[in-house]
């Protein structure tokens, strides 16, 4: 009775099922065990397989057909091939030049924000061209040929390198910049004059003297533009010029035919002053993280005077002394540029270095002309007033037809120290 009864149950069991996998997956096995949320598999290969009921579509008796079989196959693949394709890589994001870095860089400084000092010197050779014994001389020669006598032989000056060094300090707060700064030329001039007479002598004039200009430049920028390569910085400044000619070594030696007649020993001392405001423009370029270009161009406006005062001993043959005193008062203009180039490099975050050039250059507009002469010779026989009033017009007439051009230039090299204060 017993053996009646588990046949059949034996044989439910034992029969093959058809499980059908979400995943499209078709398993064929038998059902040993199962619970609430997985079932244990027999697999037809003998093996025991474990399911999860969740991952399960159905369960049939009946094999799976043809159609299932191959429906199954496919995607299956499809699967397989979406999980072994490798995922895009990202692009990789386009490395830029953040902000932070370059704050990071102890040599970069935010231009907008400073709070600093920098004090800078520098020194080499220069030249400095004025007009003063060469103005003078050219304007005679003109007033020679107004006056219908011969013209003199005026050469060319000679120019002779001499000592130039600058200074200065600059105070950045913000975007405002207060600088104030000092340069100083010097340099030798060699000039040659010969006069002739309708008489045949000959007057030749030679001497070599040193010449020398001073400045003071104060100013304030504003810093209009920047970024991290450039920062341009519109100016106003107002300067003053100081330059001093002392001639000490110019002779004078009067032949006629092949005898000496007469001999002069001049002695000259020459000042200008001028001042004036001037608008401008300072750049600085960066170069990578420690080369540095500033450039800065001035337009200057400027007015003043040249006084000069001369003397001249004179020995004539046979036995004759003179002892002479000249004048001369200039009134003038001028407008002209101011140009300045330096090349930093930055040895340390406050410490460079730079090599650079300075140049001044100005055109006089005269507005007075004064020039007198007194001497032994003519105490007790005076020029008349119509005679010296008529020198004096031709002169100033003269003089305001010769042009007057002043030229400062160097080549330096300096140090600049930069001091930093607290934010």
């Amino acid at each position: 009775m017993i053996l009646l009864l588990s046949s059949p149950i034996v044989e439910l069991f034992a029969e093959l099922q058809t499980i059908y996998m979400r995943n499209g997956q078709i398993l064929r096995g038998e059902v040993i065990q199962q619970t609430a949320t997985s079932m244990q598999i027999k697999m037809e290969d003998g093996k025991i397989k474990q399911l999860n009921k969740k991952e399960i579509q159905r369960v049939s008796y009946k094999e799976p057909t043809i159609q299932e079989k191959k429906e199954s196959e496919e995607k299956l693949k499809q699967q397989t091939a979406v999980i072994e394709e490798p995922p895009p890589a990202p692009e990789p994001s386009k490395k830029s030049e953040p902000e932070l870095d370059k704050a990071a860089s102890p040599y970069s400084i935010d231009q907008a924000k400073r709070k600093d000092i920098e004090l800078f010197f520098g020194a080499g050779l220069g030249t400095y061209r004025p007009p003063t014994e060469s103005f003078l001389n050219e304007a005679s020669v003109k007033a020679n040929a107004l006056t219908g006598q011969i013209p003199p032989d005026h050469d060319t000056p000679s120019y002779k390198r001499g000592l130039a060094y600058s200074m200065g300090a600059i105070y950045y707060w913000k975007k405002f910049a207060f600088g104030l700064s000092g340069n100083h030329f010097s340099g030798q001039t060699s000039e040659r004059l010969k006069v002739y007479s309708n008489n045949a002598n000959l007057q030749e004039i030679a001497g070599t003297f040193p010449e020398k200009q001073s400045s003071l430049k104060a100013d304030i920028s504003f810093l209009a533009y920047t970024n991290h390569r450039i920062d341009l910085r519109p100016s106003f400044g107002y300067s003053q010029f100081w330059g001093k000619t002392d001639d000490n070594n110019t002779i004078s030696t009067n032949y006629s035919g092949n005898e000496l007649t007469s001999f002069f020993k001049y002695h000259y001392y020459f000042l200008e002053k001028l001042k004036g405001p001037s608008i401008g423009l300072k750049t600085t370029i960066r170069q990578g993280e420690r080369w540095e270009h500033r450039v800065e161009l001035h337009y200057l406006v400027l007015s003043g005077a040249q006084y000069g005062n001369g003397s001249l001993t004179m020995l004539n043959t046979p036995n004759f002394f003179d002892y002479g005193i000249i004048q001369d008062s200039i009134q003038w203009d001028a407008k002209g540029f101011n140009f300045s180039y330096k090349l930093l490099y930055k040895w340390t975050p406050t410490l460079s270095f730079w090599v650079g050039i300075q140049a001044f250059e100005w055109k006089y507009s005269l507005k007075s002309f004064d020039q007198s002469f007194n001497g032994l010779a003519n105490i007790g026989n005076p020029s008349p007033v119509e005679e010296l009033v008529l020198i004096n017009l031709l002169l100033t007439s003269t003089a305001k037809m010769t042009p007057a051009t002043s030229k400062a230039s160097s080549l330096e090299f300096g140090v600049m120290k930069r001091f930093e204060f607290s934010q």
